[in-house]
């Protein structure tokens, strides 16, 4: 076929095509103007049945953080958007939109912060555009500011409601827990997003997902009263996240490490308290730190984890752990302090000259670098001494439920650097390592992983609860608690250096340590990181307690750390121990709260649910005159703990009870239950209260409540 014949071929094939595609379309259209049916729907109908649809979004909460009392650390509340209208479709109209400058200058500057004449200059700068913002001004405005902002009813003037995060401790686990910052969607939504921290690492879970219903709608837009309705689309709040911290441990670690930083000015300074048999983080603080309301970070540093350093003599927990396991440490075995010769490097105690010729078990309460130099170059061994530490999973991250872990840095390859680690510098390892290997000589030789979700209600699978994971056994429990009976002198003795850890009513037991600090491969003179690791009660710990302060600037010197942090450690570590329930006299009882499941009181009289509420230890809060329980928080099934409050609904008015002292978190009980409207100021628990105690409220009514931390 020749080429003009070809091209004439494909032109009249593509006619063809175009010919079928247009006789195929114009049947269709025929079709449907006929029949007006589209896949067997009337289409007049359809369309119909549009024009008076409307559809409208199903809002959901974030989920909300609590610890392990149920005492609320990151929570939802409303905030406002302020916004002005001068124009709707193009037209000025004195109902809706701003006409009066000055009046809406005049009602708005007050509740805004503003003053009148720079608010009514802002508003005629921009009166050509169709709406306007008002900045940081007009964000984040409370309930009560746009309850007195409606009350003007201004024209032009809008509310958009849109979710907050609100974390009510202020400068509480900061660095841990992060925060979440607004969000605008593609469709324009606002959400919440975490930002870092537990916020971040577990956004997936905590974020929520919004719901529709379609609707029939009037000609203005609104529902029909009679119309039909559907939820095409379920909402789900994201789930809610409890934490092994104790917030009334954590308060108080907070408040003594802020008073040491206040006073030492350190670079940085961490402190952790965990339950030594479930590796459960109670309490841990990090200076400088935040507060998540405000943002105003220096660092974004999480010590505990992301932060490795030489631990200095803290370090010796583990190799005299070592040596007694390894049946090598003989305590009266005499040895001369001062300094030690290994293959050409001289050690040195930190005092150079040593104690003379003493026996080994007071190397330790002296701490001395000599002693643990010989222990572990001639009678552990540098190869058996490297099994150990890699027993005590210090080659390895602890694997703990917190973003950002680095692992430690250390080079054993070389005996010398071995022998080194062995007492504390050469190697560095994160505050949470520490911790993990001390749960091994706090116990019977098994180490637990240590872990800070407890627990996490699950909205679309089954609920999460954390179990104690035991990671590994790098010693026997004989060899443990003669480690601990090795470990009593240094606080206990006349002459350890630990000393100033001594509690009152409690055994506490430990190590203190100094370590140099290294940079570009020398050592700084003079700036020294301290730390202590302290266990209580001695014969049985159930709480380990770690704190390291990095070159503080008041009062540095290689000996100071006990006078920097042992006030921190025996407040923080007295009060824990006393919040546990641990007996002073024996140490050996242990009561934590532990958790029980709701029954129902639905349709009980309140007589039996009173008895029956006491009888589960809870304390019943009857709400209402009627003769039944009609509705109940917290709900059955869900869990609770001794001396919580349960709330009982009886009738719709119920005469307001003595909110003093109440939770943030029982309040909002009560405000679920009479779909109150709320508003919160401070943090801590309650008191004051708008409505007196014994005033009649109705549902949905206003409560105002006014908190303030607890006095130690």
């Amino acid at each position: 076929m020749n080429p003009l014949k070809k091209s004439r071929w494909r032109v009249a094939f593509i006619m063809m095509i175009f010919a079928t595609l247009f006789f195929v379309f114009i049947g269709r259209f025929l079709y449907l103007a006929t029949t007006k049916q589209f896949h067997g729907e009337d289409m007049i109908a359809y369309a119909e049945k549009k024009r008076w649809e409307s559809q409208e979004t199903l809002g959901a909460e974030r989920g909300e953080i609590f610890d392990r009392l149920g005492s609320p650390i990151a929570i939802n509340v409303p905030s406002y958007h302020l916004i002005g209208i001068y124009r709707l479709g193009g037209v000025k109209d004195p109902d809706e939109t701003i006409i009066d400058f000055k009046k809406t200058a005049e009602g708005l500057a007050p509740i805004l912060g503003m003053t009148t004449k720079e608010l009514e200059t802002y508003l005629i700068e921009n009166k050509d555009r169709s709406q306007i913002e008002f900045g940081k001004k007009g964000n984040d405005l409370t309930l009560d500011q746009k309850e007195k902002i409606d009350k003007l009813k201004l024209p032009g003037i809008r509310m958009i409601e849109e979710p907050k995060r609100y974390y009510p401790n202020g400068i509480f686990l900061s660095d841990t827990l992060g925060f979440v910052q607004k969000i605008t969607e593609e469709n324009g939504r606002v959400a919440l997003q975490g930002q870092m921290g537990i916020e971040k690492q577990y956004d997936h879970a905590l974020s929520e997902s919004y719901g529709a219903r379609v609707f029939e709608k009037d000609r203005s837009g609104n529902p029909l009263i009679q119309g039909s309705s559907r939820v095409s689309n379920e909402p789900k709040d994201g789930s809610n996240l409890y934490l092994t911290i104790d917030h009334r441990i954590q308060q108080s670690l907070e408040k003594q490490m802020q008073k040491m930083y206040n006073t030492y000015k350190p670079k940085n300074a961490t402190g952790i308290v965990m339950d030594a048999k479930t590796g459960e983080i109670l309490a841990m603080a990090d200076r400088p730190s935040f507060n998540p309301n405000l943002r105003d970070m220096k660092d974004f540093t999480n010590f505990a984890v992301s932060s490795r350093f030489e631990p200095g003599s803290t370090m010796k927990i583990f190799t005299l752990a070592a040596a007694i396991d390894a049946g090598v440490f003989r305590p009266n075995e005499m040895y001369k302090s001062g300094s030690y010769n290994y293959k050409g490097t001289v050690i040195k105690d930190y005092n150079d000259v040593g104690w003379g010729t003493i026996p080994m078990i007071e190397g330790v309460y002296h701490s001395s670098n000599v002693m643990f130099s010989k222990l572990t170059a001639e009678k552990i061994g540098i190869e058996r001494y490297k099994e150990y530490f890699k027993k005590f999973h210090f080659d390895q991250r602890t694997g703990i439920d917190i973003s950002g872990e680095v692992n430690s840095q250390s080079d054993l390859s070389k005996p010398l650097n071995a022998l080194i680690t062995s007492w504390g510098q050469s190697t560095a390892v994160t505050p949470m390592q520490l911790l993990q290997g001390a749960t091994a000589i706090a116990g019977d030789g098994e180490m637990v992983k240590p872990h800070i979700i407890q627990k996490a209600d699950h909205t679309d699978k089954a609920p999460y609860r954390a179990k104690t994971e035991v990671v590994g056994k790098p010693i026997s429990a004989e060899a443990a608690k003669a480690t601990r009976d090795a470990l009593d002198g240094v606080v206990n003795s006349k002459i350890g250096t630990g000393q100033m850890y001594k509690l009152k009513d409690y055994r506490v037991i430990g190590k203190t340590g100094t370590a140099q600090i290294s940079e570009n491969g020398k050592y700084i003179q003079g700036q020294f990181i301290h730390s202590f690791i302290g266990m209580a009660p001695k014969d049985d710990p159930e709480l380990i307690m770690y704190i390291a302060v990095d070159r503080p600037s008041k009062s540095e010197s290689s000996v100071s750390g006990p006078l920097i942090m042992s006030p921190v450690f025996k407040s923080v570590m007295n009060t824990a121990l006393q919040y546990r329930s641990i007996q002073p006299e024996t140490q050996k009882d242990s009561v934590d709260v532990k958790a029980k499941i709701t029954p129902s009181y639905i349709k009980k009289s309140t007589r039996q649910a009173t008895e029956l509420a006491k009888e589960q230890e809870a304390v019943p809060i009857i709400l209402g005159d009627g003769a039944e329980v009609v509705s109940q928080i917290p709900s059955r099934g869900q869990e609770f703990v001794s001396g919580e409050r349960v709330l009982l609904k009886t009738a719709n008015t119920f005469k307001m009870p003595n909110l003093t002292g109440w939770s943030q978190r029982d309040v909002k009980k009560l405000v679920s239950l009479y779909d109150l409207k709320l508003d919160v100021i401070g943090k801590g628990f309650v008191t004051k209260q708008s409505a007196r105690t014994g005033t009649l409220v109705k549902e949905n009514g206003k409560l105002t409540v006014e908190l303030a931390e607890p006095k130690e």
